[in-house]
């Protein structure tokens, strides 16, 4: 059938308003007329294929990878390579916006911090055997398929010429799981993850493999493995965060992107401004800890995983710079623990912040820093903080996760 598409939904999908319901039309855009083969339930409406664009929009450009059809979009990893500039910005924008109204939140929301395309320095693909052969990549959007990747224009030319090595090298010692790949400053930093441990063949040919492909430390975790075993280290993989270096073990956690980790150090450090002492909940391996002690500043880092907190506490030798291992899910900090401090930042996981964020709420903390990868788990803190006592500036959308339904942002709070 034929449908005119009147809005842009959250996912990135076309929305048709129509008498029975709302339509959802992956890559189409507004004021876009479009045939469409309606299919299965979606909320209060239903979900629909995009079959042919009749009418383009003057707002749709050419995409940037071949995994990014006109009509089908095999791969998972993006949404909106249609999308021009302008309805891009605004569509990451009021993801934002939504949340934050969804929840009754006002906030001045900042024009949208966007990265490069070939940017992304860390990505988790999936794969498996299958009787034609190996296939690995991201998995079909909504879908368990995995899309064998034969290339892709956001992560970082390093990481899409490793793929091809990293498939050969893996096919015929498992069938099935995931690998996770960070580019480091020594080479890239592989991590598979598999039901079976590495055989001593695979042990063996490693050091080939590494040496060829460029990978500085390979890791493995089984099943029942909590922390990744590394297999080979060549050399260590470190990053950089302001003036640190820090020696990252392996799956760490990392902004997305470089650039959009300058970003948002740089609003942290202007966020807390002149609090002298600080505490980084979430803290991974420093990003905002190390350049804040750099300043003058005391702090005190909080972070779960053990492997994460050793190499901050080794990198912040010589700073006004403490580490904790804490798990603040399960161990959040009370707010007498709090007092100590006149500014806390905190990086939550996409689930946000809830175990914590009540106890800021009654701490006498004057400034919380929230960086979130996720506007919706945001907002619900938000609104906790907001009804404690404080009042919610500037907020600041920084789209690391490109062409993705995904936004980072960052907004401060003031005790008032």
């Amino acid at each position: 059938m034929e449908i005119r598409i009147d809005r842009l939904g959250a996912r990135g999908d076309g929305i048709a308003d129509t008498d029975d319901g709302a339509l959802y039309i992956p890559r189409a855009l507004p004021g876009e007329t479009v045939r469409a083969r309606i299919g299965k339930s979606r909320g209060e409406g239903r979900s629909a294929a995009l079959q042919e664009i009749l009418e383009p929009s003057s707002d749709r450009v050419a995409p940037a990878c071949g995994h990014f059809g006109a009509v089908a979009n095999p791969c998972g990893g993006c949404v909106a390579q249609h999308m021009g500039g302008p309805v891009y910005a605004d569509w990451k924008r009021d993801i934002v916006a939504a949340a934050l109204r969804r929840n009754n939140l006002e906030a001045e929301i900042k024009p949208l911090i966007s990265v490069a395309p070939a940017s992304r320095r860390r990505v988790r693909l999936a794969f498996r055997k299958l009787a034609g052969g190996m296939v690995f990549g991201f998995r079909e959007g909504r879908s368990d398929r995995i899309v064998d990747l034969a290339e892709c224009t956001v992560a970082v030319p390093e990481i899409v010429t490793l793929l091809p090595p990293l498939r050969d090298f893996l096919s015929g010692r498992v069938d099935r799981g995931e690998v996770s790949v960070t580019h480091t400053r020594e080479g890239a930093d592989v991590v598979v993850f598999a039901r079976d441990a590495p055989d001593l063949e695979t042990r063996m040919d490693a050091p080939e493999f590494c040496s060829a492909a460029g990978v500085a430390r390979l890791s493995w975790a089984g099943k029942d493995d909590t922390v990744p075993e590394p297999v080979l280290t060549l050399i260590a993989p470190t990053v950089r965060f302001g003036d640190t270096t820090v020696q990252i073990p392996p799956d760490s956690f990392l902004q997305p992107t470089e650039f959009g980790e300058m970003a948002l150090r740089d609003w942290v450090i202007a966020a807390t401004g002149t609090s002298s002492t600080v505490a980084d909940l979430y803290a991974g391996c420093g990003a905002f800890s190390a350049p804040l002690a750099s300043t003058g500043k005391t702090v005190t880092a909080f972070e779960g995983v053990a492997g994460q907190v050793a190499a901050l506490r080794t990198a912040g030798a010589g700073l006004s710079l403490a580490a904790e291992i804490r798990d603040l899910a399960r161990q959040p900090l009370r707010a007498e623990e709090l007092s100590r401090f006149d500014a806390v930042v905190l990086d939550p996981p996409r689930a946000g912040a809830a175990p914590q964020i009540g106890n800021i709420a009654l701490s006498d903390v004057e400034t919380a820093a929230y960086v979130s990868c996720n506007p919706a788990t945001f907002a619900r803190d938000a609104r906790v903080l907001v009804d404690g006592g404080y009042s919610l500036g500037d907020v600041q959308p920084v789209d690391q996760f490109l062409w993705s339904p995904h936004v980072e942002l960052a907004g401060i709070f003031r005790r008032t």
